[in-house]
């Protein structure tokens, strides 16, 4: 086990928020297992996760709900592919890939609400995103706490200079490795600087 509750608990109130849920430990636990994931790498993971979801708290993102992220090929007609899961996964095409690969066949471009509504799907598919985009896309700069805010959200924080809400991530993360006790902390590199 590569963090115990107690320490969970302690990097999600080190971000400012009351305890989550009890279920969400567990889901994390049971999701990450199999994933290869260092207590380094988890830190980040966490205080991308943290941020996301207001501290587990929420498992969709109310701002985006005007847009439906359907990709032509991909969406259903009056389906919404907006912003769910932990690490809020939008875009019909991810939902799509995320459904196959979690071996779902076609359930959460049917039914992406699902991701939202069940808690160990919402941390199921935030792995599932961390392992096939995340890591894909920071491959040679796993040090690089930026490159993974990058990765999740970089077209809107990580472009044209300094970005107060990327920052903010970066001081999530901190407070999650300080709760951790991270001594090989990631660097700010590979977002705004």
């Amino acid at each position: 086990m590569l963090v115990t509750r107690e320490e969970f608990e302690g990097a999600v109130k080190s971000c400012g928020y009351p305890s989550p849920p009890a279920d969400v430990y567990e889901h994390l636990i049971e999701e990450t297992r199999e994933h290869g994931f260092s207590r380094e790498e988890l830190a980040m993971f966490l205080a991308q996760l943290i941020h996301q979801s207001q501290g587990f708290q929420r498992r969709e993102d109310g701002a985006a709900v005007a847009e439906d992220y359907a990709d032509e090929s991909d969406g259903r007609p009056g389906k919404s592919y907006y912003g769910r899961g932990y690490i809020l996964l939008t875009w019909a095409s991810n939902y799509k890939a995320a459904s196959q690969d979690l071996g779902l066949g076609e359930q959460l471009i049917k039914e992406p609400e699902a991701v939202a509504r069940d808690g160990r799907l919402a941390m199921r598919v935030s792995v599932w995103f961390w392992d096939k985009v995340v890591r894909a896309e920071t491959q040679g700069e796993e040090n690089c706490f930026g490159a993974t805010t990058r990765s999740i959200n970089g077209f809107i924080e990580c472009s044209g200079g300094f970005h107060p809400v990327a920052h903010e991530r970066w001081q999530k993360y901190l407070k999650v490795a300080g709760a951790l006790g991270i001594r090989d902390r990631a660097e700010e590199c590979g977002c705004y600087n």
